[in-house]
């Protein structure tokens, strides 16, 4: 292992690193400056990633150009947080950051995945089949249309209290927790409940559902027949 090396500093000729705890480990042994300017592409969980790069910015510890060459950061965490994700991207201005097929991102609240996704657009990660969490506060739905968009994996989050011709705007099957406001007590249509309930996978809480206005006889049968524990609780 790597230890004692006081106040040495380091070269690194490496151009691929496959284990980014061994530069953390190597920068806590020493007080001299590391070089990593030869480093194009390294492998390491989202929190090691940012606690790497971000140090990469700190002259004291490593050389100015470290990282200056990197060009892909391939995060290896099956579940993640959105805030070390974003911490590593922020340390970087030319890396592309890859992650595991199917992963987890744990968002926070919407500022963390707005961040996120400003990142995405900008093409500093590729987020294609991830699951989305949203585990901090409610989601907006024009928000949960944006994930949506962005993931062919499922969003999980609860849905900030709307109108029924909102609620009925989203798009996509996930995992939305999704309750019907004291509002639309009456008024809604058996159509519109079935179009908000084919949006997501976990029951939608219609307690406060009074009455529907008219609509098809087909509709209210189709609405009826889906009242179990996955689907409408009224």
């Amino acid at each position: 292992g790597i230890s004692n090396i006081g106040t040495e500093s380091v070269i690194i000729t490496d151009t691929t690193v496959s284990d980014a705890s061994t530069l953390i480990t190597l920068n806590s042994n020493t007080t001299g400056v590391i070089t990593a300017s030869s480093v194009t592409a390294v492998t390491g969980t989202a929190s090691e990633l940012n606690k790497l790069l971000t140090a990469g910015n700190d002259i004291t510890q490593f050389s100015e150009n470290s990282f200056s060459s990197l060009t892909t950061a391939t995060v290896s965490d099956s579940t993640l947080s959105v805030a070390d994700l974003n911490g590593a991207i922020n340390a970087t201005t030319s890396t592309v950051f890859s992650l595991s097929a199917g992963a987890t991102i744990n968002t926070g609240d919407q500022v963390a995945f707005t961040t996120l996704l400003g990142y995405e657009n900008a093409g500093q990660v590729v987020i294609s089949d991830q699951n989305i969490t949203v585990d901090s506060g409610e989601l907006s739905v024009s928000n949960a249309i944006l994930l949506n968009d962005t993931t062919t994996g499922t969003v999980t989050a609860t849905i900030s209290s709307s109108s029924v011709d909102t609620l009925k705007t989203l798009t996509g099957t996930n995992a939305y927790t999704i309750t019907i406001a004291s509002g639309d007590a009456t008024g809604s249509t058996a159509a519109e409940f079935n179009t908000i309930n084919a949006a997501t996978s976990l029951a939608v809480n219609a307690s406060a559902v009074t009455g529907l206005a008219s609509d098809t006889a087909v509709s209210y049968t189709h609405l009826r027949a889906h009242e179990t524990s996955l689907h409408l609780v009224c």
